[in-house]
Parts: C-alpha cells; structure tokens; sequence
C-alpha cells in the first residue's frame, strides 16, 4: 500500500488542488502539498488523522453516512447538492470548497480519494445574487422573498414573532399629480425609515406598491407591539421634503403573531392584512390582537 501511494504521490503533487485519500476507517492516509494551501494543513499533519477533523462539527454525521453509502457502491461525483459544501481549516474557520469524490481500489483495500477546490470565490458570487434576490430593487429592504424564508424558518424552528402589515395611506396623489418618479422617492423615504426602526435580527420589507411589512423577532407581548405599532406610525407619517415639495402620508399597521394567530405563513400575512384593514375600517393608526 505505501509503495503504491508513493508512486501516487508525485503525480497527486502536480493536480492544482488539494487530494486526500481516506481509508475504511475514516482516517486520512494520504493529502498532497495543495492541502496545505486550502485548510492549513501540512500533509505530515493530517497523516491517520479522521477525515472529519476535515468536516464542520454539524455536517459531520451527514458527511459520515453519505461517505459510507458512497464506499459502497458510489460512482465518482461532485459532492452535496448544492456547487458548495464547507470545510473546517487549521484554525477552525469554515471554508467554502468544491469536492469530487471517487472509490479507490489498491492491494484489495477500498479507499476515497477527494479532490477539494478552493470556492470563495463562487461563494461570494452565490451571496451576492442571493442578496439581490431577496432585496426589493425599489427601495433596497427586504421582498417577499426574503421574508418567505425567514418565515419558514423561524416556524420550523418554532421561534416566536410578530408581523406588522402596513398599508400607506394617502400615497396614491404623489403619483397621481407629480408623477411615478416622485412616487418613488416617497416609498423609499418610508424603506428608509422602515429600516432605521429594525433591529439586526428583524426585517424590513416591501411587499409591493405601497404596501410593506415588519418581522419582529421574539417580540410577542401586545403591549409592545403596540408600542412598535404606534412608534413605525409616527414615523413614516412625518413630513418629507422632496426638493421644493413638502409632503406625507399616513399608514394603517394590522399586527399578527406566531403561534397565537397562526402557524404557518399564509395564515400569518392575512391575519396581519385583516387587522390592517379593520384598523383602516375603524380609522384607527392600528390594531394588534383581538
């Protein structure tokens, strides 16, 4: 076995990436120079070490039945469903990486060999069509996407929040009268100040037109969320100054929290909608709760 990976060596020396090649047992037996490069490892280092030193803390399991499926009767592939998975460097920073994987047969013995390509580079480009994905193009907060998946999310996880549903009210004339652009600029002054009222953990979104939401993480107390309610209504309804006009609108808020009023998103964004409109119905600036 050490002569055959010997004469492997050199030539797994000259491929541009990093290659470790795994026993049964899960231990390193082999990793070219490149490893040092891509994880900070030098090969002597890695030598009958576990291939999950490797391998983030929560993806190891995964990995490891995934790994054994693919001993078994795997044909050579590109690991993960997505173009990225990560790896843990020396220093315990997760690494975006690129991973081809194939079974190795010498002297009667099966091993892995996987070849790693260093992906940051593919990572910040996944980030940054992600984040334009999710971000309103209008006025540069959350859309219903993002909100989407944070939702999903926090139901799965079963964390409490709140929704704040917001419906502009006297917004309609600015389009009317000065025209589109002038219209623009009013939703964006309220996405600005949308989001000058969020927390790091909350989001600010525009659903679409002049319609726009709040997700309040952990917040759950009505009286708060009155509060909150009161406090984005005061805002958005201060006077703007657009060059020479002067202006503002008003806004009507419905509240929805989860669990209480609702366990999944749809159900969630209507109740919020429904109090928005009664709060309109009744000219009141809001309503959260019964």
């Amino acid at each position: 076995m050490k002569d055959t990976l010997l004469a492997l060596s050199d030539l797994l020396n000259m491929l541009p990436d990093a290659v470790v090649i795994v026993d049964g047992k899960g231990r390193i037996t082999f990793a070219n120079s490149h490893i040092e490069g891509l994880l900070g490892y030098t090969p002597g280092e890695l030598e009958k070490q576990p291939l999950e030193r490797l391998i983030p803390k929560q993806y190891r399991a995964e990995h490891k039945v995934h790994l054994a499926r693919f001993r078994e009767n795997g044909q050579a592939m590109v690991m993960g469903d997505r173009p990225l998975i990560y790896g843990l460097d020396k220093s315990g920073s997760e690494i975006p990486i690129s991973v081809s994987i194939a079974n190795l047969d010498l002297d009667g013995e099966r091993f892995s060999i996987a070849v790693m390509h260093d992906s940051g580079e593919i990572q910040s480009e996944i980030t940054e069509v992600t984040s334009k994905a999710e971000t309103d193009l209008l006025t540069g907060i959350g859309n219903r996407l993002r909100l989407s998946q944070l939702l999903q999310t926090a139901i799965e996880k079963s964390r409490p929040f709140s929704l704040l549903y917001l419906d502009l009210e006297n917004f309609k004339p600015f389009n009317d009268n000065y025209g589109h652009e002038i219209g623009d600029k009013v939703l964006q002054i309220v996405g600005r100040r949308l989001q000058a009222l969020v927390r790091s953990e909350d989001l600010a979104v525009r659903l679409g037109g002049d319609e726009f939401v709040l997700y309040l993480d952990g917040l759950v107390d009505n009286g708060i969320l009155e509060q909150r309610a009161a406090a984005v209504g005061d805002s958005v309804s201060r006077r703007f100054h657009i060059g020479d006009l002067s202006g503002a609108v008003g806004v009507n808020i419905g509240g929805a929290t989860f669990p209480r009023d609702g366990d999944n998103e749809h159900e969630l964004i209507n109740v919020a909608d429904q109090k928005m409109y009664q709060a309109k119905q009744a000219g009141i600036p809001y309503k959260i709760g019964k």
